[in-house]
């Protein structure tokens, strides 16, 4: 019989893409450091966990990319390619930067220089590629956030949230990926610095389908109630119907609970989502009318 542990590892790694369990990362209050003691570390050269699936998704998402510009696919030069990406909109600046970290993952996993190991809780990558050094050190944590980032923006239009309100969710995960890396190097030297329009919480969010929202001239102001004002630990997405469009307005999008009036169209459901939510989402919100007064069993 296999140990328990060994069972609860393959439970999770077959159906465990749909649990909502505790993200550990690690947090540093204070500058003097105390090495806590671990068992035998395995094999410095060990890849680290889910790489194959980093690496499909980096691939995915560059396939993406050079769909959309035929330089990408003709280029000589893999950072050619990277100067080559579009960056017009703050999202698409944002998945340049992430290729770029994926682009030394990939390089430092295939290239016969290419160096990768495991120690002291870091992934360290490095590689003497077209006359540049390489160099990335990240978390594992650091990378489960890049396979999940690629999968939001792929995903993206499959989903009806509008552009501002990925724009706003990828800029969190990138901005906790930036805090993950603890080395950077290729042609660029650094990653791009964006200024942040503030925190997104990007572990949960509650869905709310019923808000209760007055109009006037100013804006839209919605009633959230003492109990939920707290955006933080309430991180509430308001499924508001105007007109006949569908818009998703996330509650940090909201000063003192408001919304002025030419910022909702920022919030408008993408198409063709606009008018009625996937059938995927009834699950999300169905709901069975309780009679007043009778039993819940």
């Amino acid at each position: 019989m296999l140990p328990l542990a060994e069972l609860l590892a393959d439970q999770h790694r077959c159906f465990g893409h749909r649990w909502s369990l505790p993200e550990h990362r690690q947090i540093e209050l204070y500058s003097k450091r105390k090495k806590l003691a671990f068992g035998d570390a395995p094999s410095a050269a060990t890849a680290p966990a889910g790489t194959l699936g980093l690496l499909a998704a980096g691939m995915m998402l560059e396939a993406h990319l050079a769909g959309g510009d035929p330089l990408l696919m003709e280029s000589q030069s893999s950072w050619h390619a990277v100067l080559a990406l579009p960056r017009k909109t703050v999202t698409d600046k944002l998945v340049a930067e992430v290729h770029r970290i994926l682009r030394i993952f990939r390089i430092a996993s295939f290239h016969r220089d290419g160096r990768m190991e495991t120690s002291d809780g870091l992934v360290r990558m490095a590689c003497n590629f077209d006359r540049c050094a390489l160099a990335l050190t990240i978390t594992s944590a650091g990378l489960d956030l890049l396979g999940a980032f690629v999968h939001l923006f792929l995903d993206a239009p499959n989903q009806p949230y509008g552009e501002a309100y990925v724009e706003r969710l990828l800029m969190q995960y990138f901005t906790d990926i930036v805090g993950e890396i603890h080395k950077f190097a290729d042609e660029d030297r650094v990653l791009y610095q964006f200024r942040s329009p503030g925190y997104f919480n990007r572990h949960f969010r509650f869905d709310c389908d019923n808000p209760r929202c007055h109009a006037d001239d100013d804006g839209y102001r919605f009633e959230i109630g003492a109990a939920y004002a707290d955006a933080n630990r309430y991180p509430i997405d308001f499924f508001f119907t105007h007109g006949d469009d569908i818009h998703i307005i996330p509650v940090e999008a909201l000063k003192d609970g408001s919304l002025k009036q030419g910022e909702l169209s920022r919030w408008r459901a993408r198409e063709p989502f606009r008018k009625q939510l996937p059938t995927t989402y009834q699950q999300r919100f169905g709901r069975e009318v309780m009679v007043v007064g009778l039993p819940m069993t």
